[in-house]
């Protein structure tokens, strides 16, 4: 294995797969899928890599790309509570309180390229470009600089693949995925070619759809779309082999997801069950949701997972005394870990967090009061629309917290399991960069 010891700062590449589990990679290589991730892998260590609380793309890329618990780069989902009023707001980039690395790269007067990362809409002005995520609502509106749109769409960029095509046909979803990463890809060339840049941090989000609506068909082997799934995958490892081969050999790479995945057994709608036992209670004639809270009401829940009091001074309708909130806590946390499969009576809840066991920040009054993360299997949702307290939709694979994936070349990674905050801190240190000091990552590699 190749130490890589000079003195001079170093390019790095960063290539996302969302949601791609290392155990998933490790199969695939090993059993010939991707020959190209495998050659890569040969060069470097990589180890399992647990995502954040929670768990979902909006927090962990945010986490990955600040090295900062959700306290200090405030995200805590793709939408919160909008202060002061009782409604929600989508989450951007403007709402990140933290400096980004493709932002700490250019406060350094190097230049970054930070394409399809979650939370990079709007996209910032750096040195550099971006070209923002699924949030932006046209591909005019994604980028940074303005001069970089035309060549992009001569392309045939597509900013994402689009879901509510595998809600119809897996099929017609099959396509659009491979068109959606293979313009994504050819963007990534175009622009490692054209770009001079220190930075380069790519996220394929299409892997994460895959999981989100095939990914029990892979694992039951389904003859039809089992075959698909790795297909996809297929597809993916050359893409990744042409973007690899133009890296160097003393370009640093790291090759990463933000969770894993398994299984989905179930949704879980806390929202029901709050207003099934009491907590939650809506104005008569009011749509479902925090603009029609009832000041009766106690608890509520955004996805995925979070609890929040309605607390007065917090709340618009807040009804709970910071006296009583402690004792209402406890109460909720217990009934909360207990939660079981109404059909077969397992149990569905891996843990009840308070706030101030996880989070620590000046962001932390927007933190839930409680974070319930589920077992394997149940898919914790704060949808204010079902009637139903556990049921399933077209999905058949939801995040897990665990198994994320994270590689880098020529580097020995010296813990046996990674955290996403350990990725800023290390990316600095592979690029001879400094790194801001409140972080709450470490430095996984020696030297």
């Amino acid at each position: 294995m190749r130490l890589f010891r000079s003195s001079r700062p170093q390019r790095l590449f960063i290539l996302g797969l969302d949601g791609s589990p290392l155990p998933l990679l490790q199969s695939l290589m090993n059993a010939g899928d991707m020959p190209n991730l495998a050659r890569a892998f040969e060069s470097g260590t990589a180890v399992e890599m647990n995502s954040s609380l929670p768990d979902v793309s909006a927090v962990a890329w945010t986490s990955i790309n600040t090295g900062k618990n959700p306290a200090k780069h405030g995200i805590y989902g793709f939408v919160d509570r909008k202060p002061g009023t009782n409604s929600i707001e989508v989450m951007t980039s403007a709402h990140v309180r933290s400096k980004t690395l493709w932002e700490l790269v250019s406060d350094a007067g190097r230049r970054a390229v930070a394409i399809n990362v979650p939370l990079s809409y709007p996209p910032q002005r750096i040195n550099g470009v971006v070209i923002s995520d699924f949030l932006a609502p046209v591909l005019s509106k994604a980028v940074y600089p303005t001069s970089v749109l035309a060549p992009l769409e001569s392309i045939g960029y597509r900013i994402d693949t689009d879901p509510w095509v595998a809600r119809q046909s897996l099929e017609d979803f099959i396509e659009d995925f491979k068109v959606t990463a293979e313009k994504r890809a050819e963007a990534v060339t175009y622009l490692m070619d054209k770009e001079e840049w220190a930075l380069f941090f790519v996220v394929f989000m299409e892997t994460d759809r895959l999981h989100h609506f095939m990914w029990q068909y892979m694992e039951d082997k389904d003859p039809k779309y089992g075959p698909m799934f790795l297909d996809a995958y297929r597809l993916i490892d050359a893409l990744a082999g042409n973007i690899l081969s133009k890296l160097s050999a003393d370009d640093q790479l790291i090759i990463l997801s933000d969770h894993g995945f398994t299984t989905l057994r179930k949704e879980v709608y806390l929202n029901v069950w709050l207003e099934e036992q009491g907590y939650l209670h809506f104005k008569p004639g009011s749509e479902k949701g925090p603009s029609g809270l009832e000041p009766l009401t106690r608890a509520y829940s955004l996805d995925p997972g979070r609890v929040y009091l309605n607390l007065e001074g917090r709340e618009i309708a807040g009804s709970v005394a910071l006296a009583d909130a402690p004792a209402l806590l406890d109460e909720l946390a217990g009934r909360l870990q207990d939660l079981r499969d109404p059909e077969s009576e397992e149990r569905m809840i891996a843990e009840v967090y308070r706030a101030d066991d996880i989070y620590h920040g000046p962001q932390r009054d927007r933190a839930p009061d409680l974070l319930v993360m589920p077992l394997d299997g149940y898919d914790i949702k704060g949808t204010f629309e079902s009637d139903q307290f556990t049921g399933r939709g077209k999905l058949v694979g939801m995040h897990k917290y665990d198994n994320a994936t994270l590689f880098i070349r020529g580097q020995r990674i010296n813990v046996d399991h990674a955290s996403v905050h350990d990725v800023l801190p290390t990316a600095c240190r592979l690029m001879k960069l400094d790194a801001p000091e409140d972080l709450d990552g470490r430095v996984v590699v020696a030297g």
